[in-house]
Protein backbone atom coordinates (compact mmCIF):
# COMPACT_ATOMS: atom_id res chain seq x y z
CA UNK A 1 0.00 0.00 0.00
CA UNK A 2 1.23 3.55 -0.68
CA UNK A 3 0.83 4.52 2.97
CA UNK A 4 3.29 1.90 4.20
CA UNK A 5 5.72 2.61 1.37
CA UNK A 6 5.78 6.31 2.25
CA UNK A 7 6.14 5.43 5.95
CA UNK A 8 9.08 3.12 5.18
CA UNK A 9 11.00 5.73 3.23
CA UNK A 10 10.21 8.38 5.84
CA UNK A 11 11.86 6.20 8.49
CA UNK A 12 14.89 5.51 6.28
CA UNK A 13 15.33 9.19 5.49
CA UNK A 14 15.09 10.21 9.14
CA UNK A 15 17.58 7.58 10.29
CA UNK A 16 20.11 8.96 7.81
CA UNK A 17 19.78 12.44 9.31
CA UNK A 18 22.27 13.03 12.12
CA UNK A 19 20.42 15.81 13.91
CA UNK A 20 17.32 13.60 14.20
CA UNK A 21 19.34 10.87 15.92
CA UNK A 22 20.94 13.46 18.17
CA UNK A 23 17.71 15.20 19.20
CA UNK A 24 15.42 12.21 19.49
CA UNK A 25 17.76 9.61 21.01
CA UNK A 26 20.97 10.99 22.51
CA UNK A 27 19.96 14.38 23.91
CA UNK A 28 17.12 13.03 26.11
CA UNK A 29 19.45 10.51 27.73
CA UNK A 30 22.05 13.20 28.36
CA UNK A 31 19.52 15.59 29.93
CA UNK A 32 18.08 12.84 32.15
CA UNK A 33 21.56 12.01 33.43
CA UNK A 34 22.52 15.65 34.08
CA UNK A 35 19.28 16.69 35.78
CA UNK A 36 18.83 13.43 37.66
CA UNK A 37 22.37 13.56 39.04
CA UNK A 38 22.52 17.29 39.80
CA UNK A 39 19.12 17.50 41.52
CA UNK A 40 19.08 14.16 43.33
CA UNK A 41 19.25 15.90 46.71
CA UNK A 42 16.03 17.82 46.04
CA UNK A 43 14.02 14.58 45.77
CA UNK A 44 15.76 12.71 48.57
CA UNK A 45 13.48 12.06 51.54
CA UNK A 46 15.40 11.46 54.76
CA UNK A 47 14.82 11.84 58.46
CA UNK A 48 16.35 14.79 60.26
CA UNK A 49 17.83 14.57 63.74
CA UNK A 50 15.93 17.13 65.81
CA UNK A 51 18.20 18.71 68.37
CA UNK A 52 16.61 20.29 71.42
CA UNK A 53 15.72 23.97 71.12
CA UNK A 54 16.56 26.62 73.70
CA UNK A 55 13.25 28.35 74.38
CA UNK A 56 12.61 31.41 76.56
CA UNK A 57 9.21 31.45 78.27
CA UNK A 58 7.50 34.62 79.47
CA UNK A 59 4.30 33.49 81.18
CA UNK A 60 2.32 36.46 82.46
CA UNK A 61 -0.88 34.43 82.67
CA UNK A 62 -1.79 33.19 86.16
CA UNK A 63 -5.15 31.66 85.24
CA UNK A 64 -6.47 28.12 85.02
CA UNK A 65 -4.19 27.11 82.14
CA UNK A 66 -0.95 28.01 83.87
CA UNK A 67 -0.59 24.78 85.84
CA UNK A 68 -1.48 22.62 82.85
CA UNK A 69 1.07 24.41 80.69
CA UNK A 70 3.78 23.88 83.32
CA UNK A 71 2.95 20.16 83.35
CA UNK A 72 3.18 20.10 79.55
CA UNK A 73 6.65 21.66 79.65
CA UNK A 74 7.76 19.20 82.34
CA UNK A 75 6.65 16.10 80.42
CA UNK A 76 9.39 13.76 79.21
CA UNK A 77 8.55 14.05 75.53
CA UNK A 78 8.56 17.84 75.64
CA UNK A 79 11.91 17.89 77.45
CA UNK A 80 13.40 15.84 74.62
CA UNK A 81 12.81 18.75 72.22
CA UNK A 82 12.78 21.90 74.36
CA UNK A 83 15.16 23.45 76.89
CA UNK A 84 13.06 26.10 78.57
CA UNK A 85 14.24 29.18 80.42
CA UNK A 86 11.95 31.58 82.26
CA UNK A 87 12.39 35.30 81.54
CA UNK A 88 10.70 38.39 82.88
CA UNK A 89 10.31 40.79 79.92
CA UNK A 90 9.81 40.72 76.17
CA UNK A 91 12.87 42.92 75.67
CA UNK A 92 14.98 40.33 77.48
CA UNK A 93 13.70 37.63 75.11
CA UNK A 94 14.64 39.66 72.03
CA UNK A 95 18.08 40.46 73.41
CA UNK A 96 18.79 36.83 74.27
CA UNK A 97 17.81 35.82 70.74
CA UNK A 98 20.17 38.41 69.28
CA UNK A 99 23.01 37.28 71.55
CA UNK A 100 22.47 33.63 70.65
CA UNK A 101 21.66 32.64 74.24
CA UNK A 102 18.26 31.32 73.11
CA UNK A 103 16.79 30.08 69.84
CA UNK A 104 13.08 30.66 70.27
CA UNK A 105 10.79 32.63 72.57
CA UNK A 106 7.16 32.32 73.67
CA UNK A 107 5.23 35.14 75.33
CA UNK A 108 1.92 34.27 77.02
CA UNK A 109 -0.34 37.29 77.67
CA UNK A 110 -1.86 38.06 81.06
CA UNK A 111 -5.46 37.26 80.15
CA UNK A 112 -4.86 34.11 78.12
CA UNK A 113 -6.78 31.70 80.38
CA UNK A 114 -9.62 34.17 80.83
CA UNK A 115 -9.99 34.61 77.07
CA UNK A 116 -10.03 30.86 76.49
CA UNK A 117 -12.54 30.37 79.28
CA UNK A 118 -14.81 33.01 77.75
CA UNK A 119 -14.53 31.44 74.32
CA UNK A 120 -12.88 34.53 72.88
CA UNK A 121 -9.86 34.89 70.60
CA UNK A 122 -6.65 34.19 72.49
CA UNK A 123 -3.13 33.85 71.19
CA UNK A 124 0.51 33.66 72.20
CA UNK A 125 3.38 35.57 70.67
CA UNK A 126 6.19 33.47 69.24
CA UNK A 127 9.50 35.09 68.40
CA UNK A 128 11.54 32.99 66.00
CA UNK A 129 15.30 32.68 65.89
CA UNK A 130 17.77 32.26 63.03
CA UNK A 131 17.58 28.47 62.59
CA UNK A 132 14.62 27.44 60.41
CA UNK A 133 14.61 23.78 61.51
CA UNK A 134 14.68 24.69 65.21
CA UNK A 135 11.94 27.26 64.72
CA UNK A 136 9.83 24.61 63.03
CA UNK A 137 10.56 22.09 65.80
CA UNK A 138 9.51 24.49 68.56
CA UNK A 139 6.38 25.56 66.69
CA UNK A 140 5.28 21.97 66.15
CA UNK A 141 5.83 21.06 69.80
CA UNK A 142 3.78 24.01 71.03
CA UNK A 143 1.15 23.29 68.39
CA UNK A 144 0.28 20.05 70.22
CA UNK A 145 -0.62 22.10 73.28
CA UNK A 146 -2.54 24.65 71.19
CA UNK A 147 -4.65 21.91 69.63
CA UNK A 148 -5.76 20.77 73.07
CA UNK A 149 -6.48 24.34 74.18
CA UNK A 150 -8.54 24.91 71.03
CA UNK A 151 -10.52 21.79 71.81
CA UNK A 152 -11.22 23.03 75.33
CA UNK A 153 -12.19 26.45 73.99
CA UNK A 154 -14.66 24.79 71.61
CA UNK A 155 -16.18 22.98 74.58
CA UNK A 156 -16.52 26.30 76.40
CA UNK A 157 -18.26 27.93 73.45
CA UNK A 158 -20.60 24.98 72.92
CA UNK A 159 -21.55 24.47 76.56
CA UNK A 160 -21.71 28.20 77.36
CA UNK A 161 -20.40 27.45 80.83
CA UNK A 162 -17.91 29.28 82.96
CA UNK A 163 -16.77 26.15 84.78
CA UNK A 164 -13.03 25.67 85.05
CA UNK A 165 -13.20 21.88 85.04
CA UNK A 166 -12.68 21.48 81.26
CA UNK A 167 -9.57 23.64 81.47
CA UNK A 168 -8.03 21.27 83.96
CA UNK A 169 -8.15 18.51 81.35
CA UNK A 170 -5.11 20.07 79.72
CA UNK A 171 -3.16 19.45 82.89
CA UNK A 172 -4.54 15.95 83.27
CA UNK A 173 -3.60 14.97 79.71
CA UNK A 174 -0.18 16.58 79.94
CA UNK A 175 0.72 14.75 83.13
CA UNK A 176 -0.26 11.27 81.94
CA UNK A 177 2.53 8.72 81.69
CA UNK A 178 3.88 8.20 78.19
CA UNK A 179 3.75 4.42 78.52
CA UNK A 180 0.07 4.44 79.47
CA UNK A 181 -1.36 6.70 76.77
CA UNK A 182 -0.18 8.28 73.49
CA UNK A 183 1.98 11.33 74.11
CA UNK A 184 1.01 14.79 72.93
CA UNK A 185 4.39 15.10 71.18
CA UNK A 186 5.37 12.43 68.70
CA UNK A 187 8.17 12.47 66.13
CA UNK A 188 7.56 10.20 63.16
CA UNK A 189 9.76 8.92 60.33
CA UNK A 190 9.39 9.81 56.69
CA UNK A 191 12.35 8.06 55.12
CA UNK A 192 11.02 4.70 56.23
CA UNK A 193 8.28 5.07 53.68
CA UNK A 194 9.39 4.32 50.13
CA UNK A 195 6.46 6.07 48.46
CA UNK A 196 8.29 8.74 46.50
CA UNK A 197 10.13 8.80 43.20
CA UNK A 198 13.81 9.58 42.74
CA UNK A 199 15.25 12.44 40.72
CA UNK A 200 16.19 10.01 37.95
CA UNK A 201 12.63 8.71 37.79
CA UNK A 202 11.18 12.21 37.84
CA UNK A 203 13.33 13.57 35.02
CA UNK A 204 13.18 10.35 33.01
CA UNK A 205 9.40 10.78 32.81
CA UNK A 206 9.58 14.55 32.32
CA UNK A 207 12.20 14.46 29.56
CA UNK A 208 10.51 11.54 27.80
CA UNK A 209 7.22 13.44 27.65
CA UNK A 210 8.91 16.64 26.51
CA UNK A 211 10.88 14.98 23.70
CA UNK A 212 7.85 13.07 22.48
CA UNK A 213 6.34 16.50 21.88
CA UNK A 214 9.55 17.59 20.17
CA UNK A 215 9.17 14.63 17.81
CA UNK A 216 5.97 16.35 16.68
CA UNK A 217 7.97 19.46 15.82
CA UNK A 218 10.39 17.38 13.74
CA UNK A 219 7.39 15.80 11.99
CA UNK A 220 5.99 19.25 11.23
CA UNK A 221 9.35 20.24 9.70
CA UNK A 222 9.32 17.09 7.56
CA UNK A 223 5.80 17.78 6.29
CA UNK A 224 6.65 21.40 5.55
CA UNK A 225 9.88 20.50 3.72
CA UNK A 226 7.89 18.46 1.23
CA UNK A 227 6.23 21.72 0.23
CA UNK A 228 9.42 23.78 0.24
CA UNK A 229 11.33 21.24 -1.85
CA UNK A 230 8.34 20.88 -4.25
CA UNK A 231 8.29 17.10 -3.81
CA UNK A 232 4.73 17.26 -2.52
CA UNK A 233 3.45 18.50 -5.89
CA UNK A 234 5.09 15.52 -7.61
CA UNK A 235 3.58 13.14 -5.04
CA UNK A 236 0.17 14.72 -5.60
CA UNK A 237 0.62 14.12 -9.30
CA UNK A 238 0.87 10.38 -8.73
CA UNK A 239 -2.21 8.15 -8.40
CA UNK A 240 -2.11 8.52 -4.62
CA UNK A 241 -4.71 10.16 -2.46
CA UNK A 242 -3.65 13.26 -0.61
CA UNK A 243 -4.53 11.77 2.80
CA UNK A 244 -2.36 8.71 2.06
CA UNK A 245 0.71 10.90 1.72
CA UNK A 246 -0.03 12.61 5.02
CA UNK A 247 -0.82 9.38 6.86
CA UNK A 248 2.28 7.68 5.49
CA UNK A 249 4.57 10.37 6.78
CA UNK A 250 2.74 10.54 10.12
CA UNK A 251 2.89 6.78 10.62
CA UNK A 252 6.61 6.75 9.74
CA UNK A 253 7.29 9.39 12.38
CA UNK A 254 5.11 7.56 14.90
CA UNK A 255 7.25 4.44 14.51
CA UNK A 256 10.35 6.56 15.03
CA UNK A 257 8.80 7.96 18.21
CA UNK A 258 8.01 4.45 19.42
CA UNK A 259 11.65 3.57 18.84
CA UNK A 260 12.59 6.68 20.80
CA UNK A 261 10.43 5.50 23.70
CA UNK A 262 12.02 2.04 23.64
CA UNK A 263 15.54 3.46 23.63
CA UNK A 264 14.92 5.96 26.45
CA UNK A 265 13.09 3.51 28.70
CA UNK A 266 15.57 0.70 28.03
CA UNK A 267 18.68 2.85 28.43
CA UNK A 268 17.50 4.60 31.59
CA UNK A 269 16.53 1.28 33.17
CA UNK A 270 19.79 -0.41 32.18
CA UNK A 271 22.31 2.38 32.79
CA UNK A 272 20.60 4.76 35.24
CA UNK A 273 18.62 2.24 37.26
CA UNK A 274 15.26 3.94 36.65
CA UNK A 275 12.31 1.89 37.87
CA UNK A 276 9.44 2.34 35.44
CA UNK A 277 7.17 -0.03 37.33
CA UNK A 278 5.95 -3.41 36.15
CA UNK A 279 3.03 -2.44 33.87
CA UNK A 280 4.88 -1.96 30.60
CA UNK A 281 1.75 -2.33 28.49
CA UNK A 282 0.13 0.57 30.33
CA UNK A 283 3.37 2.55 29.98
CA UNK A 284 3.27 1.90 26.23
CA UNK A 285 -0.33 3.14 26.06
CA UNK A 286 0.66 6.33 27.90
CA UNK A 287 3.48 6.94 25.43
CA UNK A 288 1.19 6.11 22.51
CA UNK A 289 -1.28 8.77 23.68
CA UNK A 290 1.54 11.30 23.89
CA UNK A 291 2.74 10.35 20.39
CA UNK A 292 -0.79 10.67 18.98
CA UNK A 293 -1.16 14.10 20.59
CA UNK A 294 2.25 15.16 19.30
CA UNK A 295 1.50 14.09 15.71
CA UNK A 296 -1.86 15.86 15.86
CA UNK A 297 -0.15 19.06 16.97
CA UNK A 298 2.32 18.62 14.09
CA UNK A 299 -0.51 18.52 11.54
CA UNK A 300 -2.31 21.52 13.04
CA UNK A 301 0.79 23.72 13.30
CA UNK A 302 2.08 22.73 9.84
CA UNK A 303 -1.24 23.53 8.17
CA UNK A 304 -1.69 26.82 10.04
CA UNK A 305 1.84 28.20 9.53
CA UNK A 306 3.88 28.18 6.35
CA UNK A 307 7.46 28.88 7.46
CA UNK A 308 9.91 26.70 9.41
CA UNK A 309 10.78 29.55 11.76
CA UNK A 310 7.14 30.11 12.72
CA UNK A 311 6.62 26.40 13.25
CA UNK A 312 9.75 26.19 15.42
CA UNK A 313 8.79 29.20 17.55
CA UNK A 314 5.22 27.95 18.01
CA UNK A 315 6.27 24.44 19.01
CA UNK A 316 9.16 25.44 21.26
CA UNK A 317 7.14 28.11 23.04
CA UNK A 318 4.23 25.74 23.62
CA UNK A 319 6.46 22.88 24.80
CA UNK A 320 8.45 25.09 27.18
CA UNK A 321 5.32 26.63 28.69
CA UNK A 322 3.62 23.26 29.15
CA UNK A 323 6.79 21.71 30.61
CA UNK A 324 7.20 24.56 33.08
CA UNK A 325 3.55 24.62 34.18
CA UNK A 326 3.49 20.84 34.61
CA UNK A 327 6.58 20.92 36.83
CA UNK A 328 8.77 19.28 34.23
CA UNK A 329 11.79 21.42 35.08
CA UNK A 330 11.28 21.39 38.85
CA UNK A 331 8.33 20.39 41.05
CA UNK A 332 5.98 23.32 41.60
CA UNK A 333 4.36 24.07 44.98
CA UNK A 334 0.60 24.02 45.32
CA UNK A 335 -0.96 27.17 43.94
CA UNK A 336 -2.21 28.88 40.81
CA UNK A 337 0.59 27.68 38.50
CA UNK A 338 0.12 24.06 39.50
CA UNK A 339 -3.63 24.33 38.89
CA UNK A 340 -3.00 25.76 35.41
CA UNK A 341 -0.47 23.00 34.76
CA UNK A 342 -3.15 20.35 35.25
CA UNK A 343 -4.60 21.40 31.86
CA UNK A 344 -1.43 20.49 29.94
CA UNK A 345 -0.44 17.31 28.12
CA UNK A 346 2.84 17.15 30.00
CA UNK A 347 1.12 17.06 33.37
CA UNK A 348 -1.08 14.06 32.62
CA UNK A 349 1.68 12.26 30.76
CA UNK A 350 4.10 12.69 33.67
CA UNK A 351 1.53 11.93 36.37
CA UNK A 352 0.45 8.75 34.57
CA UNK A 353 4.06 7.55 34.52
CA UNK A 354 4.59 8.52 38.17
CA UNK A 355 1.60 6.42 39.21
CA UNK A 356 3.17 3.41 37.48
CA UNK A 357 6.56 4.07 39.07
CA UNK A 358 5.01 4.25 42.54
CA UNK A 359 2.92 1.12 41.98
CA UNK A 360 -0.42 2.84 42.49
CA UNK A 361 -3.74 1.07 42.18
CA UNK A 362 -5.00 0.26 38.70
CA UNK A 363 -8.00 2.60 39.08
CA UNK A 364 -5.73 5.58 39.79
CA UNK A 365 -3.51 4.82 36.79
CA UNK A 366 -6.58 4.28 34.59
CA UNK A 367 -7.99 7.66 35.66
CA UNK A 368 -4.84 9.50 34.56
CA UNK A 369 -4.58 7.48 31.36
CA UNK A 370 -8.23 8.16 30.51
CA UNK A 371 -7.78 11.92 30.78
CA UNK A 372 -4.57 11.80 28.72
CA UNK A 373 -6.32 9.65 26.10
CA UNK A 374 -9.24 12.08 25.88
CA UNK A 375 -6.83 14.97 25.33
CA UNK A 376 -5.03 13.03 22.57
CA UNK A 377 -8.30 12.13 20.85
CA UNK A 378 -9.47 15.74 21.11
CA UNK A 379 -6.31 17.00 19.43
CA UNK A 380 -6.69 14.33 16.74
CA UNK A 381 -10.20 15.56 15.97
CA UNK A 382 -8.93 19.13 15.73
CA UNK A 383 -6.17 17.99 13.35
CA UNK A 384 -8.76 16.18 11.22
CA UNK A 385 -10.96 19.27 11.01
CA UNK A 386 -8.02 21.52 10.11
CA UNK A 387 -6.91 19.04 7.45
CA UNK A 388 -10.42 18.85 5.98
CA UNK A 389 -10.43 22.61 5.63
CA UNK A 390 -6.88 23.18 4.34
CA UNK A 391 -5.67 19.88 2.90
CA UNK A 392 -2.06 18.79 2.44
CA UNK A 393 -0.89 20.24 -0.84
CA UNK A 394 1.21 23.10 -2.22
Amino acid sequence: MPIWTIAKYEIIRKLRTRYVLLIQFLMPLLLIFILGSALSGVFKVEDKVLNSVKVDILQSDSGALREGFQSFLASQETLKHLQTHVISTREEAIQRLKDGESEFAVIIPVNFSAQVQAGKAAQWEMIVGHDYLKNLTAQMVFRTYFDKVNQIQAIQITSRTSSLEPLKQVEDVSSQRADANPTMVHVGQLAASNSNYTAMQYYAASILVMFLLYSGMITAFSLQNEKVNHTLSRLNGMPIHEYQILLGKIIGNMFLSIGQVAVIIGATKLFYGVDWGSQYLTLFLICLCMILASMSLAIVVMLLFQSDSTIAVTFQTGIMIMTFLSGGFTPLPDGFLKQVGSYTLNYWGMQSMFQLMLGRETTIVAHHLLILGCMAIGLSLIAFLVYRKGGYHE
